[in-house]
C-alpha cells in the first residue's frame, strides 16, 4: 500500500482545521489588529507610569536626598547602581570605562575589570546615553530618575510583548488583555521591581519575554518564509541582550534549549526553522565574551547570515569555539543547499522516529555529562558553590559536610523551594485557569506524539507555538518550585500560557462543535468566558489596588544615613570598610570608599576571602581578627547589631560557629567578636571606636605590630 505524503496533505486535526483560514495574528495590517496593538501599547505604557507612581508612593523618591535615595537600592543593586553613577560623574566616559576596568574599589588590594567580572553593560549603555543629552534635558532629568525611568519604560514594553504572546497562542486579543490583567492585579507575585529596582532580573526579564514572544511568532506555521530571517536577527539581538544583562541568563537558556529540542524531537518544527536552535546553543556559549573579543563578531555575522533557511557552514565556526556546541550542530547540521527532510517529509516509520527521539535526549544527556566531566578536569571552581547547593538541597550530598557558601545559599529564602501556597493563595484565578488549561493541553501533546508515531499528524500538528510554550512553561515551573525567587521568570510566562489557551477561539470551536452547538453560541461563550474571568479579577482585585495607589510612605533609615555621611566626612577618601556584603555595597554607592567584600557572590577568590572577614561575626580573638583584617587591607570594620545578637535558626553567627567547629564544643568559651568589642578593654590595644548609633558600631584598626 502506498504510503500517504502527510507533508503535502492538509491535515484535519483538533485545532489546525481553522489555523489557515483565521490567523491569530496577520502579519498582514488591518483594523483588527491594529486596534489590538493600540491597546497593548497602551496598557504598557501606563504599567510603566503606574510602576513609577507606585516607587513613588512607598518611597517618596522625589522629595528625600540623594544619600536616601541611593540608600534605598539595597544590597547588590546598590553595587550596579554605583558603576552608572561613576560613569556618568566621571571627567569623560572613556575615563569612567577605564575605571572600571582597572577598578581598585571594590575589591581592595585587587584590580579587577568590572565589565568581565559583572553584568553591568547596560548601566554603561544608560550612562553614555545620558552623557549625550541635551545640558538643558539633564537639569530636569536627574541621572538617578533616567536610570529608573528607563526600567519601568523596559517593564512597560515587556506588558506589550506579554499582551502578544498571548494573543497568539489564542487568535484573540481579549487574552493579551487578560495576561496583563492577571500579571498586573498579582503584581507581587510577578516581580521584585518595585523594592529593587536595579536588580539585573530588571533588565534581562523584559528581553526574555520579548524573546519568547518572537519565538511563538517564528514557530507558526503561516508565518510568512521572507519574514523569518528578520524575526532570526530579532531573536537573536534579544537572546543577546538577556544573556549579557543577568548572571543567570545561562539557567534560563539552558531550559530554553531543552524546549526547543523537545519541540524538534516530537517533530512539530519544520526543517529550516530547526536552525533556530543552532543559533541558540551557538549564543550560549558565546555571549559571555561576546563583548570581549573582536572575532566573535565575525561568528555571529555568519550565524545569522541564513539565505532561505540554509546556515552558511556555522557549524565549523562553532567547532574553534565549543567543541560541545559543535558536536551538538553536526546532529542537526543542514548541507547548503541540501536542506535535511523531517520525519514527515519522507515519511518515516514510526520505529525510525522512536530511535529518533531517544537519540536526541541521550545526545542531550551525553553532552551534558561531557560538560560536567570537562569542568572537573580543567577544574574549573567559578560556579563550584552552585553545584554544591544544588547537590546538597536536593539531598545528594550529607548536610553535615556542607560548607560555609552552601549554608549562606540555604539561609536565603529566595533559594528556597516554593511553597504550594504562593499557587493557591497568592495566585487567584491566574492558577485555577492555568492548572486546567495545562492539564489539557498536556493531554493534547500526548495523543499528538503517540498520532505522530502511528505517520498521523498529531492534534497540536500546526501549533508548534503553543507546543513550544507550553514545553518551555513545564521547565520553568520546575525551576521556580525548587528555587522561589525563580518564581518571577515562571508567573509571568504563566500568565501567557494561561490566558492564551483559555481564550484559544479554535480550542473552543472544535470543543463545542462536538456538542452541536450552533456557531453564535460558540462566538458567545468563546468571548464571555475570558470576560467573566476579568470581571471577577476586577472585583475581587481593584479594591485592594487603589488602596495601594493611596497609600502614601517615605523611605526612612536614619541610622544608615548617618553613618554614610560620618564616613564622607570622617574618613580619608583612600580608606578600606570591612562588613557584610550587603552594607558594603550601600558603602561603595555612598561613599566611594574602597570596600573588602560585595554581594556579587561568583567567584571563588572573593567567597573564599568574605569567609575570613565574617569572622567579625565569630567567636574569634581579638588579635586573630585583627591578623585577617590586616591581611585585606582593612581600615575600618563597621558591625551591625541586628545580625550580632539574631535570633533566628539560620544565621550568620550560626554558619560560622558552625564552619568553625565551635556549635559542637561546649568547652570553648571565646566571646563572640562582635559583642565582645564593646565591653572587653583588651580590644582596645586593637580597634577603636569612632562611631556608633543604634544599628551600627565602626572601630577603626589600629597600627600595632603582631
Amino acid at each position: 500500500m502506498k504510503k500517504k505524503n502527510i507533508s503535502k496533505t492538509k491535515p484535519t486535526t483538533l485545532l489546525s482545521e481553522y489555523s489557515y483560514k483565521e490567523s491569530a495574528l496577520n502579519l498582514a495590517p488591518n483594523i483588527f489588529s491594529i486596534v489590538g496593538l493600540l491597546v497593548a501599547f497602551y496598557i504598557g505604557y501606563w504599567y510603566a507610569g503606574y510602576s513609577k507612581q507606585l516607587h513613588e508612593n512607598e518611597m517618596w523618591f522625589s522629595n528625600i536626598q540623594q544619600v536616601e535615595r541611593e540608600i534605598s537600592f539595597r544590597t547588590e543593586s546598590g553595587l550596579y547602581f554605583s558603576y552608572y553613577k561613576q560613569l556618568v560623574l566621571a571627567p569623560t566616559l572613556l575615563k569612567g570605562i577605564h575605571s572600571l576596568i582597572n577598578d581598585n574599589l571594590t575589591e581592595h588590594l585587587l584590580t579587577i575589570n568590572i565589565l568581565e567580572r559583572f553584568n553591568i553593560y547596560q548601566e554603561v549603555l544608560l550612562a553614555a546615553i545620558y552623557r549625550i543629552l541635551p545640558s538643558s534635558i539633564q537639569k530636569n532629568w536627574e541621572y538617578v530618575y533616567f536610570y529608573i525611568d528607563n526600567i519601568f519604560g523596559l517593564h512597560g514594553a515587556m506588558m506589550v510583548t506579554l499582551f502578544i504572546a498571548a494573543w497568539l497562542l489564542s487568535g484573540s486579543p481579549i487574552a493579551g488583555l487578560l495576561a496583563n490583567s492577571f500579571f498586573i492585579f498579582h503584581r507581587p507575585h510577578m516581580t521584585r521591581l518595585f523594592k529593587t529596582i536595579p536588580l539585573r532580573e530588571s533588565f534581562s526579564l523584559p528581553f526574555i519575554f520579548m524573546q519568547i514572544t518572537l519565538l511563538t511568532i517564528f514557530f507558526r506555521r503561516n508565518v510568512r518564509v521572507s519574514f523569518e530571517k528578520p524575526l532570526l536577527v530579532l531573536i537573536s539581538l534579544t537572546t543577546f541582550a538577556y544573556t549579557i544583562t543577568w548572571q543567570f541568563s545561562q539557567f534560563v537558556m539552558l531550559l530554553q534549549s531543552f524546549a526547543l529540542f523537545g519541540v524538534y524531537a516530537l517533530e512539530f518544527v519544520e526543517t529550516r526553522k530547526r536552525l533556530l536552535i543552532v543559533v541558540n546553543f551557538g549564543l550560549e556559549r558565546l555571549n559571555p565574551i561576546m563583548l570581549k573579543n573582536s572575532k566573535v563578531w565575525d561568528y555571529f555575522t555568519q550565524c545569522t547570515n541564513l539565505k532561505s533557511g540554509k546556515c552558511n557552514k556555522c557549524s565549523t565556526i562553532i567547532s574553534n569555539k565549543d567543541r560541545n556546541t559543535s558536536s551538538m550542530i553536526k546532529h542537526l547540521k543542514v548541507k547548503h543547499g541540501n536542506p535535511l527532510p523531517t520525519g514527515k517529509e519522507i515519511g518515516e516509520n514510526s520505529a525510525t522516529k522512536r530511535f529518533k527521539t531517544i537519540d536526541t535526549f541521550v545526545s542531550l544527556e551525553r553532552k551534558a555529562l561531557e560538560k560536567i566531566v570537562a569542568k572537573k578536569i580543567a577544574k574549573v571552581e567559578s560556579d563550584t558553590h552552585v553545584y554544591k547547593f544544588v547537590m546538597t538541597k536536593f539531598g545528594y550530598q550529607d548536610y553535615s559536610i556542607m560548607d560555609f557558601d552552601v549554608r549562606l545559599y540555604l539561609c536565603n529564602g529566595g533559594f528556597d523551594f516554593m511553597p504550594f501556597s504562593e499557587l493557591t493563595d497568592g495566585l487567584v484565578y491566574l492558577f485555577p485557569v492555568y492548572f486546567i488549561c495545562m492539564i489539557i493541553a498536556l493531554v493534547c501533546l500526548m495523543v499528538s506524539f503517540i498520532e505522530s508515531l502511528r505517520g498521523a499528524p498529531g492534534v497540536l500538528y500546526n501549533h508548534p507555538e503553543i507546543v513550544f510554550n507550553v514545553i518551555l512553561n513545564i521547565f520553568y515551573a520546575v525551576l521556580a518550585l525548587s528555587t522561589q525567587r525563580m518564581k518571577f521568570l515562571w508567573f509571568p510566562h504563566m500568565t501567557v500560557v494561561a490566558a492564551g489557551l483559555f481564550c484559544n477561539k479554535n480550542a473552543w470551536k472544535w470543543l463545542l462543535e462536538k456538542f452541536k452547538v450552533n456557531s453564535v453560541f460558540i462566538w458567545l461563550i468563546n468571548h464571555s468566558a475570558p470576560i467573566i474571568i476579568l470581571a471577577l479579577l476586577v472585583q475581587k482585585k481593584l479594591p485592594g489596588m487603589k488602596e495601594e495607589l493611596s497609600n502614601l510612605f517615605q523611605f526612612n533609615d536614619p541610622d544608615t544615613v548617618a553613618l554614610m555621611n560620618w564616613i564622607n566626612t570622617s574618613t580619608p577618601p583612600e580608606s578600606s570598610f570591612t562588613g557584610t556584603m550587603q552594607l558594603l555595597a550601600g558603602v561603595k554607592l555612598c561613599t566611594s570608599r574602597p570596600i573588602t567584600n560585595h554581594p556579587h557572590y561568583e567567584n571563588k577568590f572573593l567567597r573564599q576571602r568574605t569567609k575570613e572577614l565574617y569572622q567579625i561575626y565569630a567567636r574569634r580573638t581579638p588579635i586573630d581578627v585583627y591578623r585577617i583584617l590586616r591581611k585585606h587591607g582593612t581600615n575600618y570594620i563597621i558591625l551591625e547589631n541586628s545580625i550580632c545578637y539574631s535570633s533566628s535558626s539560620c544565621t550568620l553567627t550560626k554558619n560560622l560557629d558552625i564552619e568553625n567547629g565551635h556549635d559542637l564544643n561546649p568547652l570553648y568559651k571565646v566571646p563572640r567578636f562582635c559583642d565582645a568589642i564593646k565591653r572587653d578593654s583588651s580590644f582596645q590595644r586593637f580597634f577603636k571606636e569612632v562611631f556608633v548609633n543604634n544599628t551600627f558600631y565602626v572601630y577603626k584598626l589600629l597600627n600595632v605590630d603582631v
